[in-house]
């Protein structure tokens, strides 16, 4: 045998096992294709028991490979569906879709950039200090734009507001279009274009978060009236975090709403519906490190709920500090496991850090839509009136017997001060 007849040979017996090993492979794919099917379908029609081909182990082994199925959770369903079937309930929201599907396609421009902070080089300063005499990251400014390029060209917002701007102004103004279609929306945007940016060179959790109002009927119209009403008047409140995965978390007051990014299809789909808080939870999120500043009643709140001593508190489980550094993110823990975020007010800065306009309203109204608590220590968030767009307030959200047990020391030690 001469090589060239060598070389066709084992090229021939190469080929075989090349065939062998895709029919093979192609054979297990759809066989845990079909019984994975079989399953979901067993499940969804309440299913007890599974045949010989599809036993409990084949479920557990083949659904685990896939998300998550549950029997009432077959068909998912994508953020722009969902929100059509909602304001179809409330006619008198309709307007709002354009503005939902704009602050979706902003959570998912941040989120990609969010990605690609080293390989694009957006990590870093951008060499401004903003009006909260902070220094600006470049995605702060990058995040802050696409924000507000989003929900102005909505054709629905006329006034926006953000954290990183000195005051409100008008989408005309936005957009550099004198033209009435971009100041003539009967809504007002308020936000936190990249909450938790100190995390971004570290590559840990931020978010975005939101809130809208609709302009007031009668009286003055001004960005600044408009975005200065009461956080209970917000009809959105939502946040974005960017994270292991991205997502969307929103209320349009029916209920809290967790959307998750699907990276492939690049849709956010509904991932759980009607959110609610635990009553008790064994997660603290505070940053220990100013403690010393803190007013007394919180250090003594802290102390008794690590060594269990809270009166009125019924989460069985130990207590579990968790800090990352991002409202967003802490929230969002505290949100799906129940407990209490904290940031007091100090001796320095009794009016505390969080801005109560961009931050505390939209996050105090998804707390309480999920039948949680907010307080700023002695009251509920919601109802303290807003004097300035970047006025501050201390803040503590989460389960209700935590909140409304710290709210009852401060309320205890400020009446044993006078």
């Amino acid at each position: 045998m001469n090589l060239s007849h060598f070389i066709a040979v084992y090229a021939f017996l190469f080929y075989l096992s090349m065939c062998k090993g895709y029919l093979t492979t192609h054979r297990f794919f759809t066989r845990r294709t079909i019984e994975t099917s079989r399953c979901r379908s067993l499940l969804s029609a309440g299913g007890t028991s599974l045949s010989s081909s599809a036993s409990s182990s084949n479920v557990a082994k083949y659904t685990s490979l896939s998300a998550p199925v549950s029997a009432s959770k077959v068909e998912r369903k994508t953020f722009n569906r969902f929100m059509q079937i909602e304001l179809w309930r409330t006619p008198e929201l309709e307007a709002l879709y354009p503005i939902l599907c704009s602050i979706e396609v902003a959570c998912r421009d941040i989120n990609r950039l969010m990605r690609r902070i080293s390989t694009d080089n957006l990590d870093g300063l951008h060499g401004n200090i903003n009006v909260q005499g902070e220094d600006q990251k470049k995605l702060d400014v990058i995040a802050n734009r696409i924000m507000k390029n989003a929900l102005c060209c909505s054709g629905k917002i006329s006034i926006v507001a953000s954290e990183e701007d000195e005051r409100p102004c008008l989408c005309s103004a936005v957009t550099d279009n004198s033209n009435s279609a971009f100041s003539n929306g009967e809504f007002a945007a308020v936000f936190d274009p990249l909450d938790g940016s100190s995390n971004i060179d570290s590559g840990l959790p931020t978010g975005t978060i939101f809130g809208i109002y609709q302009n007031p009927k009668y009286g003055p119209r001004d960005p600044l009236t408009t975005t200065t009403q009461k956080g209970s008047e917000l009809i959105v409140a939502g946040y974005c975090l960017y994270s292991a995965a991205c997502h969307i978390v929103i209320t349009l007051r029916t209920g809290l709403h967790i959307f998750t990014l699907d990276d492939v299809t690049g849709e956010f789909y509904l991932t759980r519906s009607n959110v609610r808080i635990p009553r008790s939870g064994p997660i603290y999120s505070f940053n220990d490190a100013n403690a010393a500043t803190w007013d007394p009643a919180v250090n003594y709140f802290l102390s008794d709920l690590k060594t269990k001593s809270i009166r009125n508190k019924s989460c069985s489980k130990n207590p579990s500090a968790r800090y990352m550094g991002a409202l967003v993110a802490d929230v969002h823990n505290i949100l799906i496991n129940g407990g209490i975020f904290g940031y007091p007010g100090s001796k320095i800065k009794p009016e505390g850090k969080l801005r109560l306009l961009y931050e505390a309203n939209p996050i105090a109204m998804m707390i309480e839509e999920a039948g949680g608590m907010a307080s700023n220590g002695f009251g509920r968030i919601l109802d303290m009136p807003v004097k300035d767009v970047h006025q501050r307030t201390p803040l503590f959200v989460g389960s209700v017997d935590e909140v409304s047990e710290l709210q009852r020391y401060m309320t205890f030690f400020q009446a044993g001060s006078k």
